[in-house]
């Protein structure tokens, strides 16, 4: 092929990642929700949608600026051609780390990230526009090398970044913080603060002692009022930080703890 038509098919590739950039196909997202009996929800993410940023966002722009600078060069051949080499070499570099399965466990749900029907054809466009970014740049012995480090570097990079963003956007599953929160008198129960501190909790003057979380789920022990007795309970966060208890196990006073901790929903004090 000549120069001209490389350049073309540089254009029209990069063009075709960004313009498919926008359909939900590229990345299956898959979660399992655990806690409250089972469920399973999937569904597809874009390059603009959700965990599809920032990194197929960056994939897909860049292929735009790649196909717009080889219209450029169409239109002036005496520009130079290293940008084309660079835009391939990352738009595909990015492609191949979201190929990268990344997944998460967490106490309430599991996350798995996986590639989608359209990323393979994304990278195959981004292995057109590294081709015809060869054909047209004809780097050195010395170049093909730095490009094949940096392509390294980006996937490795990328590969990390969606996992880091991955780690971000669940959380720790926590929703508590230390301080007091306050319920108010529901039916025949009457209104209590419940103060967490350094590892301790306290309902008034009825219930205390240890206070250990992992995630969303709460140990509480120690209790002088029921010795021996532990109760775990699921944390929900609710609206402006308030907290909601769902049981797991508390026999402590014939389950009397367990309805003071369920009754209501728990407002965050000042």
């Amino acid at each position: 092929m000549t120069r001209g038509r490389w350049l073309v098919a540089i254009a029209v590739a990069g063009a075709a990642i960004f313009a498919l950039s926008f359909v939900n196909a590229w990345i299956v997202h898959d979660r399992e929700l655990r806690g409250e009996g089972y469920r399973f929800v999937q569904h597809y993410l874009s390059a603009w949608r959700g965990l599809g940023m920032p990194v197929l966002t960056a994939a897909a722009l860049t292929a735009l600026a790649t196909a717009a600078w080889a219209v450029a060069t169409l239109r002036r051949p005496s520009l130079v051609a290293w940008p084309l080499m660079a835009g391939s070499v990352v738009a595909l570099g990015l492609m191949v780390a979201v190929a990268w399965p990344v997944s998460r466990d967490g106490h309430a749900s599991s996350v798995d990230l996986s590639p989608g029907l359209l990323l393979p054809v994304g990278m195959v466009l981004g292995a057109v526009m590294f081709r015809g970014a060869q054909a047209v740049a004809r780097p050195s012995r010395r170049g093909r090398l730095v490009l094949g480090l940096a392509a390294v570097a980006v996937i490795v990079a990328g590969a990390g970044a969606r996992q880091l963003g991955l780690q971000l956007a669940e959380g720790t599953g926590r929703h508590w913080s230390e301080g007091s929160y306050a319920r108010p008198a529901v039916g025949d129960r009457a209104a209590a603060t419940l103060t967490i501190g350094d590892g301790t909790f306290r309902v008034d003057d009825r219930w205390s002692g240890t206070w250990e979380s992992s995630g969303w789920t709460v140990v509480v022990d120690d209790d002088p009022a029921c010795p021996g007795s532990r109760g775990t309970y699921h944390v929900h966060g609710e609206e402006n930080e308030a907290l909601r208890f769902v049981k797991v196990v508390d026999t402590c006073a014939d389950g009397e703890r367990a309805a003071d901790f369920e009754t209501g929903t728990w407002e965050r004090l000042p």
